[in-house]
């Protein structure tokens, strides 16, 4: 069974027809990914007449997983347990480096070794990172996680997009970027109008492009290309180490830096570098809220000249500082949550 990039063999389990997923689940998961996929499957078998998808839900340990929301869901086995699977997706958390053990990086190998399709959805694709599985390859995922997984592994290309389907390797943004992904999957495996009746049960007008991006530019132009504002902001989120000043912002724009200034002050209420600070700073906390880097390191790696500075700016932004900000975050109640609902980064 193939599609574009990826070939899913079905489970020799007497169903030749019948393709299991394997849904790995770490802790933290990200329910909003998790729902998409399983459904999709469901509602496929429920319009073939037949049972041609299976699931199972795998942990570690076998025992319930906590979502990001705090919903815990049991699981059907464990990694040990599980056996061969033909497409397995890791559906990873807001810690998507702590919980990779060498018990779960191996098993990923081991699947991949044998034929399996791996993939990662959301921070799941660090867990395909982190056992080697990307090399060569392109990798999308939530873009909040952009600049701390580009910090991480330097040789895999990132792309924001919706899902990229590479030589075997799935990587997904998650959420309703998921659901695009399994249409796409379902579409190739057994053809566009099953897929196309999934995706009218989800009141899903279209199945997205899988190279459509995440984000929507804020302040579209009237006419075709990117804004002059949009070119300032993509400038600012992609020299985040080191800054660029507001005379290569102003060029990369098009425009004077007393017209930037002028554009800047106008759509967002303040001055070019102060925003881009802000910019930087909320890099800062997603790095803070999602590795386990060393402050000293994620001051250098957004920008700031040295830890003491990203400190102070740091606190006067958020009122604490980025220790403080950890040590909160990393409490059980507030590992919960993903950092956009606990502290929005005002502008």
């Amino acid at each position: 069974m193939d599609l574009p990039g990826l070939s899913i063999a079905s489970q020799s389990d007497g169903n030749p027809e019948r393709v299991c997923f394997g849904f790995l689940l770490l802790p933290e998961f990200p329910l909003y990914g998790l729902v998409p996929a399983i459904e999709a499957l469901r509602i496929a078998n429920q319009n073939n007449g037949k049972k041609i998808y299976d699931w199972q839900l795998i942990s570690q340990s076998g025992g319930p997983v906590h979502a990001g929301n705090g919903v815990s869901l049991n699981v059907d086995t464990t990694i040990a347990n599980a056996g061969w699977l033909p497409i397995v997706l890791v559906f990873g958390g807001n810690h998507p480096t702590r919980h990779l053990s060498k018990s779960v990086l191996n098993w990923l190998r081991r699947l991949a070794r044998h034929g399996s399709v791996v993939g990662g959805i959301d921070t799941g694709t660090f867990a395909l990172a982190e056992a080697g599985l990307l090399h060569g390859r392109r990798a999308t995922l939530h873009w909040e996680s952009f600049f701390t997984f580009r910090e991480l592994y330097p040789d895999i290309e990132v792309i924001e997009q919706l899902y990229n389907i590479d030589r075997g390797r799935i990587t997904c943004a998650g959420g309703h970027a998921t659901l695009d992904m399994m249409l796409d999957i379902i579409s190739g495996l057994n053809g566009p109008a099953l897929a196309q009746v999934v995706a009218n049960a989800f009141v899903a007008h279209r199945q997205r492009d899988s190279d459509e991006p995440q984000r929507l530019d804020p302040w579209p132009p009237r006419q075709g290309g990117k804004s002059p504002l949009n070119r300032v902001l993509q400038g600012m989120e992609e020299n985040i180490q080191t800054p660029l000043s507001a005379r290569a912002l102003a060029d990369q724009a098009g425009v004077s830096v007393r017209a930037l200034n002028r554009l800047v002050h106008d759509s967002l209420g303040d001055a070019p570098m102060s925003y881009y600070r802000k910019v930087r700073l909320q890099a800062a906390r997603r790095m803070l809220f999602y590795s386990d880097l060393a402050i000293r390191d994620v001051a250098f790696a957004c920008g700031f000249g040295s830890p003491e500075v990203f400190s102070r700016c740091f606190k006067a932004h958020f009122g604490v500082s980025p220790r403080e900000y950890r040590r909160r975050t990393s409490s059980h109640e507030l590992e919960r949550y993903r950092p956009e609902l606990r502290q929005e980064l005002t502008f």
